[in-house]
C-alpha cells in the first residue's frame, strides 16, 4: 500500500501491516518534535539491482557490499522495510542525530527493529544504518530488544 505523502519522499509502498505501523511510529515521533518520513521502502528486484550497481559504480564493490544488498538479498524487497529520513537528511547524515537516537530507542514499540545497528557490522555484514528499520511486529520486536541480539542473530538462533 502507498504511504501518505506527508510520511514519504516520493511514491513509497509497504505491506499493509508495516504501513500502518510506520504511520503510527511517525505520528508518535511527530508528537515529540521529530518529523520523520520514509525515503525508500519496497524495491523490486530490478530496482534493487540498479541500486546495488549504482553503489558499485560510485564506490566500488567492497563498499557496495557493506552498504547495499545484492538483488534478491535486500530487506527492501520484502515490503516491510523503510529507510527513514527527516528535514532533507537521509542516509549517512542521520548518523549520530537525535532522530536516529529516537528511532533506536523507540522503533520496537511500533514493531520495527534497526536492522544494522552501530558496532555490529561483523555480525550483520553491513555498516551501521540507523535509518534502516524492518517491521517484524510488536511482539517479535520486543523479544529482539529483550534478547540484546541483532535481528539477524535473533532470527538465526
Amino acid at each position: 500500500e502507498v504511504l501518505p505523502a506527508q510520511y514519504s519522499s516520493g511514491l513509497q509502498q509497504m505491506r499493509s501491516a508495516a504501513r500502518a505501523a510506520i504511520i503510527e511510529m511517525f505520528e508518535a515521533a511527530n508528537k515529540e518534535g521529530y518529523l520523520l518520513y520514509a525515503n525508500s521502502t519496497y524495491r523490486s528486484y530490478s530496482e534493487q539491482s540498479a541500486t546495488y550497481d549504482y553503489w558499485v559504480r560510485q564506490n566500488g564493490k567492497e563498499y557496495a557490499d557493506r552498504t547495499s544488498a545484492r538483488p534478491g538479498h535486500s530487506e527492501h524487497q520484502l515490503g516491510t522495510t523503510a529507510d527513514v529520513g527527516w528535514s532533507g537528511c537521509e542516509l549517512e547524515c542521520t548518523i549520530g542525530s537525535p532522530e536516529a537516537a529516537w528511532i533506536a530507542a523507540n522503533s520496537y514499540r511500533f514493531g520495527f527493529i534497526v536492522s544494522y545497528p552501530d558496532g555490529k557490522e561483523s555480525i550483520t555484514g553491513y555498516a551501521a544504518e540507523p535509518w534502516h528499520v524492518r517491521f517484524v511486529g510488536k511482539d517479535v520486536a520486543q523479544q529482539v530488544v529483550n534478547s540484546g541480539l541483532t535481528l539477524h542473530e535473533f532470527l538465526l538462533r
